[in-house]
């Protein structure tokens, strides 16, 4: 989504703008910084702990590229130790083999690095077990013959308790990334979801049966959206989730390119900008639309509050 950001002087929201953004938010389902890099930002524990404060998220999730394990270490062990009424989920990103991995992230070394990761992770989780450990698979042109290979790589050798597969979205530096062959992805979809059934991939360490029966879901949707198929789905981007910027423009997703408003001149009033006149607009034009993208951060959410979809859901529960 932000490739042409790169290298480029920012003005971020700083830590007396986010306490001000929190005061307002209320209580929280899921929170997830990402990026970029969030652990770039020093302050990125300072973070948590603001919307611990004002907000105890449900859960935290937390993208990072596994790049600095030192960082990492330290930041969610903070987080783990004083947000202790909230599961904590930390995604790693894979791309293959260690060659080939690096050669998709483009930094030499990346492979090793997220191993290191993954291990203080695996560390961490012996003493706090509400953390959960993820693993996120990027389909793409670039990587497509490799996929069930990297799956049981990282299945058998690296045990996280979560995997689960991404088709390249939005729109990739490298527009042939998005030229992916459907056919090798099901195979891998599958083989996960007999996996989470069978018990060799443990599943989310919170409402397990429900959130492992979403995933399967969730997949198998992206997979057909992908595809071109019409599903139905209700998208509740910019309505139950949203997006905020590193410099305080909100949207609804980070596939729209209309910003529902700025924090900064709403006086960091997120409701303000949530309730406005333009965002009734927008919500408009996603149904006008009919949204039906395959980005699974926001066909969850939609999938969970659109009753077409809780027979299916109930019946995956396992």
């Amino acid at each position: 989504f932000y490739w042409r950001s790169l290298n480029r002087e920012e003005n971020p929201l700083r830590l007396e703008e986010i306490e001000q953004l929190s005061k307002g938010m209320g209580r929280l389902l899921q929170l997830t910084l990402t990026g970029g890099e969030p652990l770039l930002r020093e302050d990125l524990g300072e973070i948590f702990k603001i919307f611990y404060r004002h907000n105890q998220p449900f859960n935290f999730g937390l993208a990072t590229s596994g790049f600095y394990p030192d960082r990492l270490e330290r930041v969610a062990g903070e987080t783990l130790g004083f947000a202790r009424n909230s599961n904590f989920t930390v995604g790693l990103p894979v791309e293959g083999p260690a060659e080939l991995n690096d050669s998709i992230r483009g930094v030499k070394g990346a492979f090793d690095r997220t191993c290191q990761s993954l291990k203080i992770l695996k560390q961490l989780k012996q003493r706090f077990p509400r953390l959960t450990i993820l693993v996120d698979l990027t389909a793409s042109h670039f990587n497509q013959d490799q996929l069930e290979e990297t799956y049981r790589m990282v299945r058998d050798d690296w045990k996280p308790d979560l995997i689960n597969l991404i088709i390249t979205r939005g729109e990739p530096k490298e527009s042939e990334a998005k030229e992916i062959d459907p056919g090798k992805i099901r195979p891998v979809i599958d083989l996960m979801e007999d996996d989470l059934k069978s018990g060799k991939i443990p599943g989310y360490g919170f409402n397990r049966r429900v959130l492992n029966a979403k995933d399967i879901l969730v997949r198998r949707m992206a997979l057909e959206f992908f595809e071109g198929k019409r599903g139905r789905l209700n998208c509740q981007a910019g309505r139950l989730i949203g997006v905020i910027y590193p410099e305080g423009q909100v949207y609804p997703c980070e596939l729209w390119t209309e910003p529902i408003g700025d924090l900064r001149e709403a006086g960091y009033d997120l409701g303000k900008i949530w309730r406005s006149e333009k965002a009734g607009r927008i919500h408009r034009q996603i149904e006008d639309r009919d949204c039906r993208c395959y980005h699974q951060c926001f066909l969850s959410p939609s999938l969970f509050y659109d009753p077409g979809y809780f027979r299916k859901l109930f019946q995956n529960l396992f």
